[in-house]
């Protein structure tokens, strides 16, 4: 590898707004304008718990919603797995609805959420299906939060520079403005657009070995 890469000392800034909602029973999370959630309704589904995820507009004012019974969350798991997997929804979600269209494309990787879970690669599978459907903005968004957990963001943009040189030779590449090699954004979004919104992911996790996904571990829990 080009160059060492080594982990933040301390955890990425979040938005005011982002935090912890509902019960520890019962427990809920917000990123941003995303709030993921878990509700317990028997007479719905009595073996599991209950997904609500909602989308505020800038106004804190609900503006969509995707909600359902959870197969993969059975009623007895732990207060601690339940809360893991709201904060992961939320972080996995947080840039990927769309202003105009809500919810509405991304149906597909919700119902996939909460049936499969969001365990190791069931996430990447999950990412993978956000980014066929996000718009190119939100998935350089993404990417750059999570380069930011991974490694810093001043080191992300640092190990980048010395790593995706060769995109350069590429024909998707050519007219392409090569990026400020401090200012990390510039950088994925110059990878989004040589390599393809929905192949950007694999490619940056084949150059530094991280999952770009938010796993607990990152977030911290």
């Amino acid at each position: 590898m080009a160059a060492a890469l080594h982990r933040p000392t301390s955890p990425a800034q979040r938005w005011p707004t982002d935090g912890w909602l509902g019960t520890p029973e019962l427990p809920g999370y917000r990123a941003g304008n995303v709030v993921a959630r878990l509700a317990d309704l028997p007479e719905v589904d009595a073996e599991h718990l209950y997904f609500n995820l909602l989308l505020l507009d800038g106004h804190g004012e609900l503006q969509d919603h995707h909600s359902g019974p959870c197969p993969s969350l059975a009623r007895a798991r732990t207060v601690e797995e339940r809360s893991r997997f709201v904060r992961v929804v939320a972080e996995l979600l947080r840039h990927a609805p769309s202003e105009d269209r809500g919810l509405t494309a991304l149906g597909q990787a919700l119902s996939f959420i909460r049936e499969r879970g969001v365990e190791a690669d069931r996430l990447l599978l999950a990412a993978q299906l956000l980014d066929d459907v996000s718009t190119e903005d939100a998935v350089v968004a993404s990417l750059c939060q999570l380069l930011a957990l991974s490694l810093g963001e001043d080191e992300a943009a640092r190990v980048l520079a010395e790593l995706i040189a060769p995109l350069s030779q590429r024909p998707s590449a050519a007219g392409l403005a090569w990026p400020d090699p401090q200012d990390l954004p510039a950088q994925v979004a110059y990878v989004v657009r040589a390599v393809g919104k929905t192949r950007a992911r694999h490619y940056l996790r084949q150059l530094i070995d991280f999952r770009l996904v938010p796993t607990p571990d990152i977030l911290g829990l």
